[in-house]
C-alpha cells in the first residue's frame, strides 16, 4: 500500500465535499422557482408558538449518515471531527469521540495547527463529560510536548495554567438561601404626627 501524502489528503477532502459543490454550482444555473407556503394567520392569538419549531434530527440517523460518509471517505477530516462532536455532545459518549478524533491527532499528514485544535476539543470533551482533571492535563499536554517552541503549545501551557479555572466553572454553585426580614421597615410605624 502507497503511503498516504498530503497532496492525496487534500484530494481526498474535495471529493468528499464535491456533492456539496456540485449541488451549490448546479442551484447557480438552473434557477427554479421557489414557492412559499402561506404563512400562518393570527399568530399573535394562539396559545403557543411550539408548531413553528423545526423538527430536530434524529441523533441516530445523523450518526449513521456521519459513519457511512467516513466509509466512503475515511481521511475527511471535517467529518470525522463532526461524528466525534455529535458523540460527544448529542450522546455523552466520550469514548467515541476521543476514537474519532484520536484517528485525527494520530495521522500524520495535518499541520500542527490542526492537531493542537482537536487536542483542546478532546480536552473540552472530557471537561463537559467529567474526566479527571489528570486526564485533561495529559492531554493538553500532549500539544505542549509535540509541539514545542510553536504557539498552539504557549497557549496549551497557559490554558494548563488556568485549568483548575476550568474545572470551577463546571461545578455547580451550591444555593444559600437568605433569611426572611421585615418586609415594610419603613413604614411600621405609620406617618409621622406633626407636633
Amino acid at each position: 500500500m502507497l503511503p498516504f501524502h498530503r497532496g492525496s489528503h487534500g484530494a481526498e477532502h474535495r471529493l468528499a465535499h464535491l456533492s456539496e459543490a456540485e449541488r451549490i454550482i448546479l442551484a447557480q444555473h438552473d434557477r427554479q422557482n421557489l414557492t412559499v407556503p402561506e404563512g400562518v394567520r393570527n399568530i399573535g392569538l394562539r396559545d403557543s408558538t411550539a408548531f413553528l419549531r423545526p423538527e430536530e434530527a434524529d441523533p441516530n440517523q445523523l450518526a449513521e449518515t456521519f459513519i457511512r460518509h467516513l466509509e466512503a471517505y475515511p481521511h475527511d477530516s471535517v467529518g470525522r471531527e463532526k461524528l466525534a462532536t455529535h458523540y460527544a455532545r448529542d450522546f455523552k459518549r466520550l469514548d467515541l469521540a476521543e476514537v474519532e478524533l484520536g484517528q485525527l491527532i494520530d495521522e500524520t499528514n495535518h499541520r500542527p495547527k490542526q492537531v493542537a485544535h482537536w487536542l483542546n476539543l478532546l480536552a473540552n470533551f472530557q471537561i463537559e463529560l467529567g474526566a479527571d482533571a489528570a486526564t485533561v492535563r495529559a492531554t493538553l499536554e500532549k500539544i505542549v510536548e509535540r509541539f514545542a517552541g510553536l504557539p498552539v503549545a504557549e497557549i496549551a501551557q497557559r490554558r494548563l495554567a488556568l485549568l483548575n479555572n476550568e474545572f470551577r466553572g463546571r461545578q455547580e454553585t451550591s444555593v444559600v438561601k437568605l433569611g426572611v426580614y421585615e418586609q415594610n421597615l419603613g413604614l411600621k410605624y405609620g406617618r409621622p404626627t406633626k407636633p
